[in-house]
């Protein structure tokens, strides 16, 4: 045990030292096929059979991606294949850089870190975030030509100010969250902190400042050609869809205004062909939230200027949305803000998740002449904030979402917070991590009512349907689920789950893997609607390596049509998308080439110029600022 500690630490020194002394990476597509494999590559569904969840590998899911991928050529693994059939993209994002300024900067940047070169996970405690949701996210890309015998990955970081600003001084320079996540595991009624997906996601100061990090950590969108990088309360950045290099951030063509917050969420309506997106400006008495709708070439339509807005009473808790035929859906918890809010800006300080019915908003969505609605949920003991909505629709005077919802009042006493590297045990993963379960909510529109009803206590996690149903009426909803039935465990297995019979058909995979959110993927010619692939990514703790793995979304417990190594160990992600357009299936060669460009672009020293504020005729950035008058210019 000693000498595989010593090995790995060896290892990942050696990781980082490559990566200072090469910047500019060697372009040599890989292939990775199943030579490169190691353990675990069997698996088997574990059915009602005691499973053995191994949480020290799950906890090495939480470390550093020290070295990007530019392009790498992928195959399956034997037994399996890559279907001829699946053509497009999946994208993922997920916090990644969990040491902060652990990719060095380009030799030609003027500026180079005042700590020193990247080092290894836990070795300097100052660099180390303290929530994993608190880490600069990085994007797979996976794309899938229709060959059947090859895909091509590549994995980058999202160039956000604040990552390029740690990234040259070598240091962590935004905190500002770490006063809410020492406050322990229960604040929010047990959600505020948790272990995936915080509540309390950022710090309340608005604007570009040394306490607000925009991560971009949360979620890929590709819509209208564009592939995005959100996340919530702060503007989305624009990424290539080719190389994943990052563009800049986006004002979506002048819809937003510099401060503008955005949410994480997209919805696709398939029947009207738009996109939706929303943004919340908080407070404590009042919040507006605005619902934007997008054409197929990302502009808003014409009618109503494309967006709506609407109040909603109190400080709005809001990080998802679902949408109908007529409505926008957002559920808001009650909370509370303490007198001190306008003075202080941290979340766990001002705010209290109270122990109330929430709300229902039904926003009209923009030509549905329908009018705004705002509706109780009856209060059952457990509080309905940080609610997953996976899909909502209309049936004449009822509307019908269904949403995994999440449970913290399990969790102990303690006030210690998360650290590095994250719940290594069962005991510690328990208590920092929330209870899933899926409902159903039913909306009466003419009582004005709302009931509910648990479809399954099955701990689950990512839930999603077939793209085409969005908004519609849906089939199956496919999930990660735990291992351990109705327990608190992470997110391990696939599970396809019939709302109708409440029949699940589930894989799993071994102890020390996990898999992500599940993603549908069309099938050429497919047969039906629910004919298609599940992809995730799978992560194994035991090599620290990453698979994407596919499924038949018709027969999930049948096991993996294919696995495919990614040749580099990812870290637990978040949500993404699957792009089936023609225009986003590329071959492998285009991507290396636009690859290629993209790190001669950085090696250059162009991005570091990249203006997005104010200062684009002095040549410097707004961060830059910092460096010639001072730490206070941006406090």
């Amino acid at each position: 045990m000693i000498f595989r500690q010593l090995f790995l630490s060896l290892a990942a020194l050696q990781c980082a030292s490559a990566f200072v002394t090469n910047n500019c990476y060697k372009f040599e597509t890989r292939t990775l096929s199943a030579s490169t494999a190691d353990v675990g590559v069997q698996s088997t569904t574990q059915g009602d059979a005691p499973f053995d969840v191994d949480f020290e590998a799950y906890s090495k899911g939480y470390k550093t991606v020290f070295t990007e991928v530019p392009a790498a050529e992928c195959t399956a693994l034997p037994g399996g294949k890559i279907p001829s059939d699946l053509k497009g993209t999946y994208y993922r994002a997920g916090p990644a850089m969990f040491s902060a300024g652990s990719i060095a900067p380009p030799k030609t940047s003027i500026i180079q870190p005042r700590d020193g070169p990247p080092i290894p996970d836990g070795q300097n405690p100052k660099r180390m975030v303290q929530h994993p949701f608190d880490a600069d996210g990085g994007v797979l890309g996976v794309t899938f030509q229709g060959n059947g015998e090859t895909a091509t990955a590549r994995y980058r970081y999202v160039r956000t100010v604040a990552f390029t600003n740690e990234r040259r001084k070598g240091q962590r320079l935004y905190k500002a969250m770490d006063s809410t996540r020492e406050l322990g595991p229960n604040i929010g009624e047990g959600i505020g902190n948790d272990l995936h997906t915080p509540l309390f996601r950022h710090h309340l100061l608005p604007g570009l400042n040394k306490l607000r990090k925009n991560t971009s950590n949360t979620r890929t969108i590709f819509w209208g050609k564009r592939l995005l990088s959100m996340w919530e309360g702060g503007q989305p950045f624009k990424l290539d869809g080719l190389a994943l290099s990052t563009e800049g951030r986006s004002q979506l063509g002048g819809v937003l205004k510099e401060a503008d917050p955005m949410g994480s969420k997209m919805i696709i309506d398939p029947v009207k062909n738009r996109a939706l997106l929303y943004g919340v400006r908080q407070d404590a008495k009042s919040s507006e939230v605005t619902v934007y709708e997008f054409d197929d070439s990302f502009r808003l339509i014409e009618q109503e200027e494309g967006k709506t807005s609407q109040n909603f009473p109190g400080f709005a808790m809001i990080s998802d949305m679902a949408a109908t035929e007529n409505y926008s859906l957002f559920v808001q918890p009650q909370v509370s803000a303490a007198m001190q809010f306008l003075l202080v800006k941290e979340p766990g300080k001002v705010l209290t998740v109270e122990k109330a019915p929430a709300t229902l908003h039904l926003v009209p969505r923009i030509g549905s002449g329908k009018e705004a609605k705002s509706i109780s949920i009856p209060f059952d003991g457990v509080v309905e904030a940080e609610m997953q909505l996976i899909n909502a629709y209309e049936d004449g005077d009822s509307i019908t979402f269904d949403a995994i919802r999440m449970d913290g009042s399990h969790k102990t006493s303690s006030t210690k917070g998360t650290q590095w590297p994250f719940a290594t045990t069962r005991e510690e993963y328990v208590n920092t991590a929330a209870k899933r379960s899926l409902w159903r909510y039913t909306v009466d529109l003419r009582s004005n009512s709302v009931s509910k009803e648990m479809l399954t206590d099955t701990q689950c996690f990512f839930g999603v349907v077939n793209p085409k149903q969005s908004t519609l009426p849906h089939g199956p909803i496919y999930m990660a689920i735990g291992a351990m039935g109705n327990e608190v465990s992470p997110p391990q297995g696939v599970a396809r789950f019939d709302p109708v019979t409440k029949t699940m058909d589930s894989w799993m995979p071994e102890g020390f893997e996990f898999c992500g959110e599940p993603m549908f993927a069309p099938k050429e010619n497919a047969a039906s609607d629910d004919d298609g692939y599940i992809l995730t990514v799978l992560f194994n703790g035991k090599t620290e390596q990453s698979e994407m793995v596919i499924l038949q979304s018709t027969d999930i417990s049948a096991g993996p049509v294919g696995r495919i190594p990614l040749g580099v160990g990812i870290p637990h992600g978040l949500y993404g998308c699957f792009a089936a357009d023609a225009e986003a299936t590329w071959d492998g060669e285009e991507i290396l080439r636009r690859a290629k460009l993209a790190d001669k672009m950085e090696s250059r020293g162009n991005r570091w110029n990249e203006v997005k504020s104010d200062f684009s005729g002095l040549g410097l950035r707004l961060d830059d600022m910092e460096e010639y008058f001072g730490d206070s210019f941006l406090s």
